[in-house]
């Protein structure tokens, strides 16, 4: 393996992209690093963990900034052929090098969709509701009482809070977060199994980590942009500002990983299930000017 180098994708279209698709079969106006971080994600939470393709790519990718790690990777293309008689080359091995990416993550930006509540669980990240009614057999069996998962409708302003650039009301406090402070996610940690074993996924965070700490500003709204009206701000107190709070929802098998990063399990958000893995949250502050540190 070769000197291993990261890239970074910020925010950028991704119109056209095509979830029920590989990364191989997107248009060809989809960033190169994107992809990128597609093949590793599909090779990881799709090839491994059997989380269906469709449910991979969601709508924060568009918005969210990726890290993406490279090696330089030597593979034959064809192999060394030799006289069977003489056990002379007669064609040597073909080899070709290419920059593959290794791992990735993503941090995506506020606000974000209340936090899972202790229990639930998410299907292509919608909550899944338990259905206790009873059915009724008609054929005169007697009465079933059936449980049927059922994805909860999303309100409008479920909606306009996931997907606007600002935070729309307050949520339920945690150990670590107030309900109200905005904070960025991260997510989609992943790499290739050969490549586990040297820290190819505490590079990334440390790469992350840096740009975060040297862009504290990037993700808050402009009010020359926006306007305070349309921020809802009656003064500048009430202008959404990232004061270095970082929360992830971390499988629990990769808990201690994160601990070494400096997160810590938030035990007020509980556990719940995403795509049928056990998640808890974890939180952790960052180095950044202006902060009130409560982690």
């Amino acid at each position: 393996m070769g000197t291993p180098f990261i890239s970074l994708l910020e925010p950028t279209r991704l119109d056209g992209y095509d979830a029920t698709k590989p990364h191989t079969a997107q248009p060809p106006h989809i960033p190169q690093t994107f992809l990128d971080a597609m093949e590793v994600r599909e090779a990881v939470f799709v090839g491994e963990q059997n989380v269906p393709l469709p449910y991979e790519y969601d709508a924060d990718d568009a918005r969210s900034c990726h890290w993406v790690m490279y090696a330089s990777v030597n593979r034959t293309t064809a192999p060394e052929e030799r006289d069977p008689d003489t056990g002379e080359v007669t064609k040597p091995r073909k080899s070709e090098t290419r920059s593959t990416p290794i791992g990735t993550l993503r941090i995506v930006p506020f606000p974000h969709p209340p936090h899972p509540p202790s229990g639930a669980r998410y299907v292509g990240n919608v909550l899944q509701e338990e259905d206790g009614d009873v059915s009724s057999n008609k054929d005169g069996g007697g009465d079933n009482a059936a449980t049927m998962p059922r994805a909860r409708t999303m309100s409008s302003v479920d909606t306009e809070r996931q997907a606007s650039a600002l935070p729309f009301g307050t949520d339920a406090p945690t150990t670590y977060h107030d309900g109200k402070e905005p904070y960025v996610k991260l997510g989609r940690v992943a790499v290739i199994p050969i490549f586990r074993g040297h820290h190819i996924s505490s590079q990334l965070w440390r790469a992350a980590k840096a740009w975060l700490e040297e862009h504290p500003t990037f993700f808050d709204p402009s009010v020359t942009e926006m306007g305070m009206d349309q921020l809802k701000a009656g003064g500048a107190g009430d202008i959404p500002k990232w004061n270095g709070l970082v929360c992830c929802h971390s499988q629990e098998g990769v808990v201690k990983i994160y601990e070494k990063w400096g997160f810590k399990v938030d035990e007020g958000m509980g556990q719940w299930y995403e795509e049928g893995i056990p998640h808890v949250g974890m939180f952790q502050r960052l180095n950044v000017k202006h902060t009130n540190p409560g982690v």
